[in-house]
């Protein structure tokens, strides 16, 4: 029985340039360093929970008023009633904001302990692999030249055999460890995008709640002139859309209502509820039609878009998509995160391509545009009518549709979100009898 050099040596090398650690003590997914207090995450989400269920009771109390005949005085209740329900939101929102730092800094934790490891196990191994390797250079010559007994011999090889053993097994406890410390880092990624766009839901909370006070400092003191008071609150409903963009061009409030109306016929969602998604979607702190690809777009995206275009005989270079909205001054670039969305739905080139073929089913187009707002509508249409509920007007369907929208299975996140989207829902319900 004999240990052959040869296998040692190829197998050490694989072994020597993963740089591995071993013998280290606890498990590979053990302890992370001083955990921050479990006790002030559960105060965070408590307070939370207490703040959506306060919400919730505004937004109700909001829906029942808006079903009444419009008056000055029921518009004059139902903005109180969205100051004080924005300002807990407000207050959601940094609560939120506080959790994801408290989970960053735990999860940056997680991936320096795991560093650590690895630094660690590098050394050791390099170690134990040359300590195999010396070992495997003794041969049965030994037995007759060494002194040795034959029985010393076989236990020897019997140990360097189990050796190997414990070194494969390090192998593969290292490539453990490089996937744990992937997917932690992923994670990282993950959350600090999502209190990237938490700071821009902040922002927009902002102006909705300066927005809100100073309509209510015109309706009370225009009260005398009631029926001019109403006419603008219809305008302003109006101005919400005008925002909107395609190619770069705004686009009339009658044209969104008429895409509307035709995305909701073929999608059985309702034309309100698209409205609203469509009114807070070009609302989030971006231009929609104010960046370029070069600039604002992750460049994971960049071929399906020059792809798209391409398709639509467009220009990448000067086609228009939303600008990189940038709320954080920490990060290198003063952003953190990325714009790249199309047209006024806001897809993203790689959700679109998932909607593109489905679109063109329904309408019976050979091509799809997301710059199109009929087209941009009714994958908007397809993509909320996947939550059950939707096409049967459900409002709590309406909250989750919307919030996976925006930010897909994190939708619980971002109440504030979904909740605009329903207040502008039911403002836009009032104007599509006048279309």
């Amino acid at each position: 029985m004999k240990i052959n050099k040869k296998n040692i040596k190829i197998f050490a090398i694989p072994i020597l340039l993963s740089l591995c650690g071993f013998f280290l003590g606890g498990s590979i997914y053990g302890a992370t360093g001083d955990p921050v207090s479990s006790k002030s995450q559960g105060e965070l989400k408590s307070r939370i929970e207490e703040l959506r269920a306060q919400i919730e009771k505004y937004q109700n109390d909001i829906y029942e008023k808006n079903k009444e005949e419009q008056s000055l005085q029921q518009d004059v209740y139902v903005i109180n009633k969205d100051i004080e329900k924005i300002e807990l939101q407000v207050q959601e929102t940094q609560l939120e904001i506080d959790e994801l730092t408290i989970e960053i800094e735990q999860k940056q934790s997680e991936i320096k302990n795991t560093d650590e490891k690895i630094m660690n196990r590098r050394k050791i191994l390099s170690d134990f692999l040359q300590e195999l390797y010396v070992q495997g250079e003794v041969d049965a010559t030994e037995v007759v030249f060494g002194g040795q007994t034959f029985s010393d011999y076989l236990f020897r090889t019997d140990s360097l055999e189990n050796f190997e053993e414990k070194t494969k097994e390090v192998h593969d406890q290292l490539v453990t460890l490089q996937d744990s410390q992937k997917a932690q880092k992923e994670e990282l990624m993950d959350k600090k995008a999502q209190q990237e766009e938490m700071r821009g839901m902040q922002q927009d909370q902002e102006r909705s709640l300066d927005s809100e006070r100073q309509i209510k400092d015109t309706l009370i003191s225009k009260a005398e002139g009631e029926k001019e008071v109403l006419s603008q609150g219809v305008q302003k409903m109006q101005a919400e859309l005008n925002m909107l963009q395609a190619l770069g061009e705004p686009i009339a409030i009658g044209e969104a209502i008429k895409s509307a109306k035709y995305a909701s016929e073929l999608t059985s969602v309702a034309p309100e509820f698209l409205l609203g998604v469509l009114r807070v979607e070009s609302g989030l702190g971006t231009n929609v039609g104010g960046g370029r690809y070069k600039t604002d777009m992750n460049p994971a995206q960049w071929d399906t878009f020059k792809k798209i275009c391409k398709d639509l005989g467009l220009d990448p270079d000067k086609t228009p998509v939303s600008r990189r909205a940038c709320y954080n001054k920490d990060s290198k670039d003063g952003c953190g995160g990325w714009g790249g969305a199309m047209g006024p739905a806001q897809f993203m080139p790689s959700t679109w391509m998932g909607y593109r073929d489905k679109v063109m089913n329904l309408t019976g187009k050979t091509t799809a545009n997301p710059w199109d707002i009929k087209d941009s509508l009714v994958a908007m249409g397809i993509k909320l009518a996947g939550v059950n509920g939707v096409t049967g007007s459900d409002r709590k369907a309406w909250a989750k549709a919307a919030g996976m929208y925006l930010a897909g299975a994190n939708w619980e996140r971002y109440s504030w979100y979904s909740d605009r989207v329903l207040f502008y829902a039911d403002g836009f319900k009032k104007m599509l009898k006048d279309y």
